[in-house]
């Protein structure tokens, strides 16, 4: 079988590795900038890397344009959605399939759990060598009622039984799929998903962020809690909003900046209203350079009520940015408690209040903090160290 011969080149003639990704969707997300990172910086010399994404909203072409800029070679496949529906599901499996079976890869990497269960199955029956699958987070609670959450979990399960190995963003996201009897524990590897710390820079100047500020209308005095990321239900967004409505009655400099856009926007924005906090609220809306609106901010706050890791947490922690944020799926692997920032209980707005009050009273600590964010950033979760960690498993699993 060509596969195998693909396999002996691979070790006597050097030949590359040939791998396809395929991840549901190229959204402004975590997982897509760790697949797109991941696809453009294996090293050629060794690998072969394509790109299949499904239906992705792009309507300023910025992705398109970036994969290009990037050199990847990706095709869209718009049948390849995350909702379900079984006329589209179907025509994408059979379109993974067929140009699965005509690329002849040695290894399919799946992104998130449509494409995994697709993407995955597809590559069983096309006769791929090595299949891997990330999953960048679970679903596992805190998205669906039980009995789709229970049929999520059984495709898991079964899907699992075609995996070679399974890549999980923290140890703690491989420890729930091992209590949910996803897969036994030699089948899963702990990757943590990198940043470049050194593309971070910093205002070089007061005048820069009074600018900054005064082109979004938040007042100078402000001090800002800042968070980036999708504004949907299992953000926990609602409790942010909470948190502020309550730090204005105490501290009226306080600000909530919200980055990014979702299901939940417009909700948010009525309950903001509502509770009278039009001056104390900013939402921005999705932004190109969420970097620049990071560097305002005087703490990172995070209310998830389940989370895969939070690659957004890593981007403040590499401007020096202390966190405030729940202890939910791999965050604490992220945030040292008391080091780098405060771990509280979801949920919890009182715990969340309090240490808001904490780190505005104390400068100190919260320079402190940042600082030690920042080191931590540089010292455990750099992009290349990425790249290299999935390089040796591809290399490894042949």
């Amino acid at each position: 079988m060509l596969q195998g011969a693909a396999c002996r080149k691979i070790t006597i003639n050097m030949a590359k590795i040939k791998v396809l990704h395929i991840i549901t969707r190229l959204d402004r997300g975590g997982s897509s900038i760790n697949t797109i990172e991941t696809v453009s910086r294996l090293d050629p010399n060794k690998f072969e890397a394509f790109l299949i994404s499904g239906c992705t909203n792009d309507p300023d072409g910025s992705i398109e344009a970036s994969l290009k800029m990037k050199n990847i070679r990706y095709v869209f496949f718009t049948d390849l959605q995350r909702e379900i529906s079984v006329w589209k599901d179907i025509k994408a499996y059979f379109k993974l399939y067929n140009f699965i079976k005509r690329g002849r890869f040695d290894i399919v990497h799946t992104h998130s759990s449509k494409a995994g269960i697709l993407g995955r199955w597809a590559a069983k029956y096309a006769g791929v060598k090595r299949i891997i699958h990330t999953p960048h987070g679970h679903i596992f609670y805190g998205y669906f009622g039980p009995i789709q959450t229970a049929l999520f979990i059984w495709l898991e399960r079964t899907t699992a039984l075609i995996t070679d190995k399974i890549i999980t963003l923290t140890n703690r996201g491989k420890q729930e799929h091992i209590d949910f009897k996803i897969a036994a524990c030699d089948k899963f590897v702990t990757i943590y998903s990198g940043i470049d710390p050194q593309a971070k820079t910093v205002f070089n100047s007061q005048e820069k962020k009074e600018q900054f500020k005064e082109q979004w209308h938040i007042p100078q005095k402000s001090f800002i809690f800042g968070y980036v990321g999708r504004l949907d239900p299992i953000k926990g967004i609602s409790y942010l909003v909470d948190a502020i409505s309550r730090m204005v009655r105490q501290y009226p400099q306080s600000h909530l900046l919200l980055v990014g856009d979702g299901s939940e926007r417009q909700k948010l924005r009525q309950k903001s209203d509502a509770l009278g906090l039009n001056n104390h609220i900013s939402f921005v809306g999705f932004q190109k350079e969420p970097d620049r609106f990071i560097e305002c901010m005087d703490v990172f706050v995070l209310a998830s009520l389940n989370e895969g890791m939070g690659r957004a947490i890593l981007e403040a922690m590499a401007y020096g940015k202390p966190v405030i944020a729940t202890k939910v799926g791999g965050v604490p692997e992220l945030v040292e408690d008391g080091l780098s920032g405060l771990l509280v209980p979801a949920r919890d707005t009182d715990a969340f209040v309090a240490a808001m009050i904490r780190l505005i009273k104390d400068r100190e600590l919260l320079q402190g903090m940042g600082g030690q964010a920042k080191v931590r950033v540089g010292d455990n979760f750099s992009l290349d160290k990425m790249v290299r960690d999935i390089e040796h498993l591809y290399e490894h699993c042949f």
